[in-house]
């Protein structure tokens, strides 16, 4: 107990030494400095253009914005995960469907999800549903695998292998004060889904807008059910979903140095889950309720004696309910309630001392906890304590990145025993040289940790004690070509490829039971070698005819490497493809654009043995999205039509879990 006692000391200490270091450096101020001013605007990297950040980054960096949404044929957050490289998507089918992402083979808990700059979490999984976010709020969506030359961020941003960035839009009062925009979403298995954003400015200095959407979908869709030399024809039956989505934004620039945002998101959901598609057995019973509630606020300031302050702070509460009915539970039915919390606090300083020099020093506080009515009983809690140490030096031609991540996980459980304890060191170090115009090499290494969820601990008889941490380093090599061109028909050309390897030890992988349990196992050792390529051009056609081109391929090779007598050593491990890609073409014109585009994927297999009857076999979906925006009067109209899967491709993402066959939606929407 006193050991416990000293330790929480010690962390509390540590996260008030890190707020004071931010204090102390906001009062040694010094004096005016123009040159000062000069170089902190250009440390303002996250703000550049991205077509600049994709080829000049240190490390791969992917984003598609707003209007690339609809130039892809882009339908939904799934969709637009698709086309990044190097992702894996795992889809449970539907419209609001649960939807994780893994990048790199490294597992969701490995990909650090951003909202507005401030991460999101879930202590219990540790992986984010992207079903539960709208395109219609969101003006860019990027990647970024490792760390970049973007050093002035919170410790917990980089603290994992990858992060995946959402930025919601922002508002715009150039012509009036006030803006509207409405839309609604209709299409195939009774998928309704209305919106409406408002924004306001309230002063010269102060703006807020509020976002809202409501999304309901049957998802019965038909599917073809294989039994040997039969086949039928079933309805996916009980996927039922029904969602409630909504978010107000505070925007403020108390002067022209300083930003104030604040955001209040709330999401209620309620959804059927189907369950496996398992021959003479397709009754499923099973409910899933959600809940979540977040507040974030974030300000950030610079002086002129080349120090900067960013300070970030969030409460988040989420709420999940599991029912299921059957014989095979004590009283016919199980019915579990989980409730999450968390405290998180961070400060950050940027120092530019010279002109291609600067340094940052971060610090972040996290307190997690769950509860629950679940036959366990245990209620397990977590403080955390992340800091950074980054320099970069800059020149047109050179950038050079490093960084010291140092982490310390305290676990305890009220209720039965917990976890154990973790902190380890995490270096990284990135760099990109540019030999001749418009031409990049990078090479990049990170060396990262990740301690088990509380599920992966606590969970009733799939969580383990035991569980060991996985520490994974990353290994990255690539060339960027990025061009303007003038005077010609090809208008731009943006080109980039990187071979990578990731060494993982004590790998964590979780075998989906169903929609809701997990399995969780170690593997010893984990090899991933991987390439991934991007490309990207427009051309102009003729006057107010464009077409635009978008390819990105990754090729994986990851594999179990822990037991060389093993049954499956050398196998691929579960859920990753070999080979998996995306295309998409654009003619945009002066009547009615339309974008074609497609995703594909080899065959994966479902366990960690690579055997046939564990085999998913690959599969292509095409598509194609028509859309067109004109003014009417006051107001600006627009119309898009998508057909999905036109192909009618029957193929699952998870095994027994068929997606939907062909389909459409229809969008309208309308901005004042």
């Amino acid at each position: 107990m006193w050991r416990s006692l000293k330790m929480k000391a010690r962390l509390c200490c540590a996260a008030v030494c890190c707020t004071a270091v931010a204090g102390v450096a906001a009062q040694e101020a010094g004096t005016d400095s123009v040159t000062g001013n000069v170089r902190r605007l250009d440390e303002v990297v996250v703000r550049a253009p991205f077509a600049v950040r994709k080829t000049a980054a240190t490390s791969p960096f992917q984003t598609l914005t707003g209007r690339q949404f609809a130039q892809q044929g882009i339908a939904d957050m799934a969709d637009a995960l698709r086309r990044f490289s190097g992702v894996n998507l795992k889809d449970y089918g539907g419209a609001g469907g649960m939807k994780t992402v893994s990048v790199r083979s490294l597992g969701a808990q490995h990909t650090a999800v951003t909202y507005d700059g401030i991460t999101l979490t879930d202590c219990q999984s540790g992986q984010i549903d992207f079903s539960r976010f709208s395109l219609d709020n969101v003006a860019s969506l990027s990647l970024a695998v490792g760390d970049n030359d973007d050093i002035f961020l919170p410790a917990r941003t980089v603290a994992s292998a990858a992060s995946i960035r959402l930025q919601t839009l922002r508002p715009d009062f150039a012509d009036r004060p006030w803006h509207v925009d409405a839309g609604v979403k209709t299409g195939s298995f009774g998928l309704a889904n209305p919106s409406l954003r408002y924004d306001r400015r309230l002063s010269s200095c102060v703006a807020m807008s509020v976002f809202g959407d409501f999304l309901r979908a049957d998802n019965q869709y038909p599917f073809t059910l294989v039994n040997g030399r039969y086949k039928t024809r079933e309805k996916r039956d009980n996927n039922y979903i029904e969602t409630w989505r909504g978010e107000w934004n505070l925007y403020a620039r108390p002067n022209g140095r300083s930003v104030l945002d604040g955001k209040l998101y709330y999401y209620d959901s309620f959804r059927e889950l189907p369950g496996p598609v398992v021959l003479y057995n397709s009754v499923s019973h099973e409910e899933l309720a959600e809940r979540n509630f977040f507040a974030q606020l974030h300000y950030q300031t610079y002086w002129d004696n080349r120090w900067s302050l960013q300070l970030n702070g969030k409460f988040n509460w989420a709420y999940s309910h599991y029912h299921d009915r059957g014989s095979e539970y004590p009283g016919g039915a199980m019915d579990n309630r989980y409730y999450q919390r968390e405290y998180y606090a961070s400060a950050a300083v940027l120092y530019t001392p010279w002109e291609r020099w600067a340094f940052s020093y971060a610090a972040d506080y996290a307190f997690n906890n769950l509860t629950s009515d679940a036959t366990s009983g245990v209620r397990p809690y977590r403080h955390t304590v992340l800091q950074t140490l980054s320099a970069r030096y800059r020149t047109p031609r050179l950038t050079v990145a490093a960084l010291l991540l140092g982490s310390v996980y305290q676990n305890q459980a009220r209720g039965g025993e917990s976890a154990r304890d973790a902190r380890r060191l995490s270096p990284s170090v990135s760099v990109s040289w540019q030999p001749a115009s418009g031409l990049r090499l990078r090479a990049s290494y990170k060396d990262i940790f990740r301690v088990a969820t509380f599920t992966e601990n606590y969970f009733d008889r799939w969580g383990s004690r035991d569980v060991k941490p996985e520490v994974a380093r990353q290994f990255n090599a690539g060339l960027t070509y990025g061009k303007d061109f003038r005077r010609s028909r090809l208008e731009t050309l943006s080109l980039t490829a990187d071979v990578y390897y990731n060494y993982v030890k004590d790998k964590i992988v979780a075998v989906p039971y169903n929609m809701f349990f997990w399995s969780t196992i170690n593997l010893g050792r984990v090899d991933i070698w991987g390439a991934d390529l991007n490309g990207e051009t427009s051309f102009r056609l003729a006057e107010k005819h464009r077409l635009l081109a978008t390819l990105n391929y990754t090729w994986q090779h990851a594999v179990d490497k822990t037991d060389p007598a093993s049954a499956y050593y050398g196998d691929q491990i579960p859920y990753t493809p070999e080979h998996s890609g995306a295309c998409s073409v654009a003619w945009e014109n002066p009547w009615l654009n339309l974008a074609c585009h497609a995703t594909g994927s080899s065959e994966r297999y479902a366990t960690v043995q690579n055997v046939a009857a564990n085999r998913l076999p690959g599969y292509a979906e095409w598509g194609l999205a028509f859309y067109r925006s004109f003014r009417w009067k006051k107001a600006t109209l627009s119309v898009r039509a998508d057909l999905q899967n036109l192909g009618d491709k029957q193929y699952g993402i998870v095994r027994n879990y068929p997606m939907p066959g062909r389909s459409y939606k229809l969008t309208l929407g309308i901005k004042l």
